[in-house]
């Protein structure tokens, strides 16, 4: 989210309100929903220092005692209010039902608080608009939509899907990282208990020989003391610098930016982290148009769910330029988005009138191409988990070999 400064002119008076949105156009939209006055000027502003406060203690508290979201419930949950609501049974009491009956604590949490916001008059969104630190921008957006269109059942049984491709690409993600995140823990485990136990010994005994150690063995004596003396300092370093990290990418734009940049470029993380993102955008944009809501507004709402900034960037571009007047293989080419298999999938779809079909096949591409990469994923991996491994075999091997063959010779001569 992203922080606006909107002037509005009510009773010929000025007023300028602060909100949260997505970008300028939701801004506007939001006030005009709520008919505030005559708008003047909209214009994104810095995070204000109090947002600040209220985020970073989010984010502390979320890194300690975060709940966590059952997602396969979650979905569940989803899927049974869609199927209720197109039911023509009461939001309420579909609500009321899947609260009862839901075993995770957060979803009955959600759902619980869902009814008794629409049982007050309030909106489904505004309850989902509450719990996005949990369950994204997408859930918001989609529900946004079914509220927009009169189609509510139907936005929730295509966010249980497009959630249910999510959850799908997540466990493909965390089972190739399995092994070698089990073969690095338990290398960094079996180094450190190195350092700790075995190190120390060897130290007494090479600092009898009064003569300059190795540049290894250095490295080594001075991790033990590192970890020895200030082990609790480092490990509280480490937990502020990651606090931090999260902190500013939440509410700086430019350092969000450069990470988010930074990781496509990345030789492994950028191809997972591009493929995954569009294939959403793609599945998405795809439901949207095939709803029949407008280019502009499903690109819009396609770009409220990407987490990176650089394609949220990129996607605003596409929509300035169709409003500009050009199409939309045009304004991807131009932007540089899609490769050119999905480009000419979607010009061939222009051209023949049949955008949603074309756009469907290039998500599944999309998604193709992203399963590819992980089931490579631990190939990929595989050569630099051996090169950091046999890195630190052999500054093992040389902290403490180098000084006994110096010792040895020492003796013999």
């Amino acid at each position: 989210m992203r922080i606006y400064k909107v002037s509005i002119l009510k009773k010929g008076q000025k007023e300028e309100i602060i909100l949260k949105a997505e970008n300028k156009v939701e801004a506007i939209k939001k006030l005009n929903a709520k008919g505030r006055g005559i708008i003047i000027k909209a214009e994104e502003i810095n995070v204000p220092f109090e947002e600040k406060m209220k985020e970073l203690g989010k984010i502390i508290k979320a890194t300690f005692t975060r709940k966590k979201l059952n997602y396969p419930m979650f979905i569940s949950a989803i899927r049974q209010l869609g199927a209720l609501t197109k039911a023509s049974i009461s939001i309420k009491d579909s609500l009321d039902n899947i609260a009862k009956n839901s075993i995770d604590p957060l979803v009955k949490e959600m759902f619980e608080k869902a009814a008794n916001d629409v049982d007050n008059g309030l909106s489904l969104s505004n309850t989902f608009e509450e719990y996005e630190f949990y369950v994204g921008n997408l859930a918001v957006a989609m529900v946004k939509l079914g509220e927009k269109t009169g189609e509510l059942g139907e936005a929730l049984e295509d966010m249980a899907d497009i959630y249910e491709n999510i959850e799908e690409n997540r466990q493909k993600f965390k089972s190739a990282m399995r092994y070698p995140l089990i073969t690095l823990t338990a290398m960094a485990g079996a180094f450190t208990v190195l350092i700790m136990y075995v190190v120390p010994k060897f130290a007494d005994i090479f600092s009898q020989l009064h003569t300059e150690l190795p540049l290894p063995t250095r490295i080594l004596i001075g991790a033990e003391y590192v970890l020895s003396n200030y082990g609790l300092l480092t490990l509280a370093i480490l937990i502020i610098i990651f606090i931090a990290h999260k902190y500013f990418y939440r509410t700086n734009q430019t350092y969000k930016y450069g990470i988010d940049g930074l990781m496509l470029k990345m030789k492994i993380v950028g191809p997972i982290v591009e493929y995954a993102s569009l294939s959403r955008f793609l599945l998405v944009f795809t439901k949207l148009t095939k709803a029949g809501i407008p280019m502009i507004d499903a690109l819009t709402i396609s770009n409220g769910i990407l987490d990176n900034s650089v394609l949220n960037s990129k996607i605003e571009n596409v929509i300035k330029s169709i409003n500009q007047g050009q199409n939309l293989t045009n304004s991807l080419e131009k932007n540089n988005i899609l490769d050119n298999v999905t480009l000419q999938m979607i010009a061939a779809g222009e051209e023949a009138g049949n955008l949603d079909t074309m756009l469907e096949n290039a998500s599944d591409y999309y998604k193709t191409q992203f399963d590819i990469i992980i089931d490579g994923l631990g190939d990929a991996i595989e050569p630099i988990m051996i090169a950091f491994i046999g890195a630190l075999v052999l500054l093992l091997a040389l902290g403490i070999f180098l000084p006994m063959w110096d010792m040895a010779k020492a003796a013999r001569a």
